[in-house]
């Protein structure tokens, strides 16, 4: 059943936002006395951790949690609403665009920015947006929630809009199979009251989710999408796709097209069950590199959005929709949500851009088959030689099995244009043996653990471009030498002068 379009939300009458400050009594004086000290704690934490060069999205968290166990439904009462955004890939994009699309439209926004998504990086966000008494300086909470813990986290801080991105396999060793992931978010979602879903109709793994709960709005994309012709190895052999059978009978599914993974247009060949009628239909996909489309909903005046950004590949085309979806939803112009989307920057490692010995250089976080084999065509479609570092760690955050790099398509990078693969983290060697089977020639396999000399080994190696593919544990290092790397490089047009002139 379709949700009709409201005005925006303001302050609900039955949550506290915008009341006088509750103070920490509140709750009673320990309770009081708990929260100052955990909220004090996690500021002199964030200064002495910037201070020595880390990010501070999570042990703060971890420490004032320790100490004040019920400080995120203390400070998540008080905001006027609450976003979420779950799923395998695309949170983070789809989460950043998003807040991105709300401060244009002149909302303040509490958000866990840089991805640290499970509970102790959501209370480190929150204790950075409230005073010490626990009230938000923002009207809005946007919580970007680790799909493994939706359950921890909406028991302390329940969203007013929660929107599900896909499903895919990911570290198998925290989730196990997808099948008990969906099922956890479905078994959490079915107790929030008044919860407004905004889902991918494109993904059955998700939509099931929505056709047992009965009411959602869904988002996806009509006709088939592909990456341009200049990436001749696009095709769809080799994708990974997740539960070809239906969720609710254990039919087969029928699919009239891949977008990618098992996301598309599809039916059961059993039960009624299939692809549900979309509420925000991508169509006119005029080009992926860069993502610009029109969107289809009664939503927008006229029925229909321009939608042009700078982000690439179709994996990112799913991840504007769902943001233009939400803040439509949210009562947002489609002027507005137009207006934010070209001047939006990448989070740390979502295909972000350097400069490397006067080149182009683009980090990309990899965490399962998926997602790792969007990130091959983005970088297949680019012209010219490349050539790539691959960082693997085995980590807690990483996921501590790493047979899915045999799941992933990286055949695909054996070809002509890909002149050198440099195999870096902890799982080096199992990277290198990953690429000779592959079939990539020995020569262009490099094994460089460190990650400054894995980036000193890219700088020497030819190609017009570098990439630097890193699971979780490596992204955050290799953004931090590739900022400091770029300092001293020359501008890239300087660098092409050159070779043009010894050429």
């Amino acid at each position: 059943m379709a949700v009709q379009p409201e005005a925006r939300p303001g302050p609900d009458p039955s949550r506290p936002g915008g009341k006088a400050a509750r103070g920490p009594s509140g709750k009673g004086l320990l309770f009081g006395v708990r929260f100052l000290f955990a909220f004090l704690l996690s500021r002199v934490l964030v200064r002495v951790l910037k201070a020595f060069g880390y990010s501070a999205t999570s042990l703060p968290g971890v420490i004032a949690l320790k100490v004040c166990p019920g400080l995120i439904s203390h400070i998540g009462d008080a905001y006027e609403l609450v976003v979420a955004v779950t799923g395998t890939n695309g949170k983070t994009t789809t989460a950043n665009l998003l807040a991105h699309i709300l401060r244009a439209d002149g909302y303040t926004v509490a958000h866990n920015t840089e991805g640290a998504n499970m509970l102790n990086g959501v209370a480190a966000a929150l204790l950075q947006d409230c005073t010490w008494t626990g009230e938000p300086r923002s009207r809005v909470a946007l919580i970007e929630v680790d799909e493994g813990s939706v359950g921890r986290v909406f028991a302390q801080i329940k969203p007013d809009l929660l929107v599900v991105t896909n499903y895919f396999r990911d570290q198998l060793d925290r989730y196990f199979e997808i099948d008990r992931t969906a099922a956890l978010l479905l078994n959490v979602v079915q107790e929030i009251s008044g919860l407004k879903l905004v889902m991918n109709g494109d993904d059955p793994l998700v939509a099931a989710i929505g056709h047992r709960l009965g009411t959602a709005l869904y988002y996806g994309a009509e006709g088939e999408l592909r990456m341009p012709a200049a990436a001749p190895d696009s095709d769809t052999a080799g994708e990974t796709r997740e539960r070809g059978y239906c969720s609710l009978c254990g039919g087969l599914l029928q699919y009239r097209y891949y977008h990618y993974g098992q996301l598309g247009s599809y039916r059961c060949s059993q039960c009624s069950f299939e692809r549900p009628a979309l509420d925000f239909t991508a169509f006119s996909a005029k080009q992926l590199s860069p993502v610009s489309f029109t969107i289809s909903s009664r939503f927008f005046p006229g029925g229909r959005l321009e939608c042009a950004s700078s982000l690439h590949g179709c994996y990112n085309l799913y991840n504007v929709l769902a943001a233009a979806s939400a803040s439509a939803v949210l009562g947002i112009s489609g002027d507005t949500i137009c207006a934010a989307l070209p001047d939006y920057q990448t989070a740390t490692g979502r295909l972000e851009s350097f400069v490397l010995g006067g080149r182009p250089c683009t980090l990309a976080l990899i965490k399962n088959p998926a997602g790792l084999n969007e990130v091959i065509k983005t970088v297949l479609v680019r012209p010219g030689g490349k050539s790539l570092v691959i960082a693997i760690n085995d980590l807690a955050a990483d996921g501590r099995d790493v047979s899915w790099l045999w799941d992933a398509d990286f055949e695909k990078l054996c070809r002509e244009d890909i002149v050198s693969v440099t195999c870096a983290g902890r799982r080096a060697a199992d990277m290198a043996v990953r690429m000779k089977y592959a079939g990539l020639p020995v020569e262009r396999i490099g094994v460089v653990p460190d990650a400054s000399e894995a980036l000193k080994d890219l700088s020497g190696r030819p190609g017009e471009e570098l990439y630097v593919l890193a699971t979780y544990t490596n992204l955050f290092n290799y953004a931090k030498l590739l900022h400091k790397a770029e300092k001293s490089s020359p501008p890239v047009e300087e660098t092409r002068e050159k070779v043009g002139r010894a050429s």
